[in-house]
């Protein structure tokens, strides 16, 4: 009757995590750090968290850019970051100290920042792929390496972002699948390895947010980057669809508001569940639940299977479901 124990187990998971998980964690004297706010997602996480009564330290590239100035005025201590330079590091750990000074404890980090080149793994430059590692990966690891001897005694949490792109990897998209397939990696690891000291680890995915964020504004520009380093072989087999693709998808995204109104409530909402929850679940999708369901089955089988569902366009289909108007 081994199917019983699996039921009750099923009905016990369900309670927990809709009752047991409800309850919220106080803000008071509590730091929140976003990394990438200078647009989308970093910059409506940072202003949400800031008004859900956390201390927000939110990094970004432009110190007196558009966003910066946004989340000053709204009671954000800004600070500049570049995760492809640690030394930029001593900047935030310095603010971080100052605020344990005025009794303002780090509770948690959130990894935001990133950046993405459309494009195909062959076309993309050394430069194209070394920024996307750097950022996406290997800085969010190594920031969060230097937070954790403060986030381990306060026994607070990390937050990842990831994508569905880091669980179903497409083409044209190579080098960002990888680093969001390493940061999912990265914090189910990190996960384990923090659990005997009361930390939580939170992955959250949002879902099909070009259009809003930002993060495709210089596709057009990059492509055009690519075309003009590449070999010669690749300029004669690829030239016009590089061409084609970058004036299409300069026309589609880069007239895109840097700073405008992330507008995803459904996003927010499991954001907010993985900061403020005293028991946060392992992952959260701002995906509907059809979506996530589709790409939770797709993870199951096998890949031969799912490389006919992406070559036939069902994958891109099925997120057409999570679009953000």
């Amino acid at each position: 009757m081994w199917w019983i124990g699996v039921g009750v187990g099923v009905v016990v998971g369900v309670v927990w995590r809709n009752v047991v998980g409800r309850g919220e964690v106080g803000v008071r004297g509590r730091v929140v750090v976003v990394t990438g706010c200078d647009s989308g997602i970093g910059l409506s996480l940072a202003r949400h968290a800031r008004r859900w009564g956390f201390t927000v330290v939110a990094t970004v590239l432009q110190e007196e850019g558009a966003a910066a100035d946004i989340l000053r005025r709204e009671g954000v201590v800004v600070v500049m970051l570049d995760l492809r330079h640690h030394h930029t590091f001593t900047t935030l750990t310095t603010t971080l100290h100052n605020l344990h000074l005025d009794n303002q404890e780090l509770w948690c980090l959130v990894n935001n920042a990133g950046v993405m080149t459309f494009g195909q793994c062959e076309w993309q430059t050394t430069a194209q792929v070394t920024a996307q590692v750097q950022v996406n990966l290997a800085g969010a690891i190594h920031l969060t390496s230097t937070l954790l001897p403060t986030l381990r005694r306060n026994k607070g949490r990390v937050v990842m972002v990831s994508s569905p792109t880091g669980q179903v990897g497409t083409a044209n998209m190579t080098v960002y699948c990888a680093t969001k397939a390493g940061i999912e990696g990265f914090t189910h690891a990190l996960r384990r390895e923090l659990a005997p000291s009361g930390m939580s680890v939170v992955l959250v995915r949002p879902c099909n947010l070009p259009n809003r964020t930002g993060i495709m504004r210089s596709t057009g520009v990059q492509l055009r980057e690519m075309l003009e380093n590449a070999a010669e072989e690749t300029r004669q087999d690829f030239g016009a669809a590089m061409t084609e693709a970058g004036k299409a998808l300069e026309q589609a995204f880069g007239g895109v508001e840097e700073t405008q109104e992330l507008r995803d409530d459904r996003l927010m909402h499991c954001f907010r569940c993985a900061l403020l929850s005293t028991h946060p679940r392992l992952s959260y999708s701002a995906a509907p639940w059809p979506v996530t369901l589709a790409l939770d089955l797709m993870q199951c089988l096998p890949s031969a299977w799912v490389d006919v569902l992406v070559a036939h366009g069902i994958y891109s289909w099925v997120l057409g479901f999570a679009k953000n108007k």
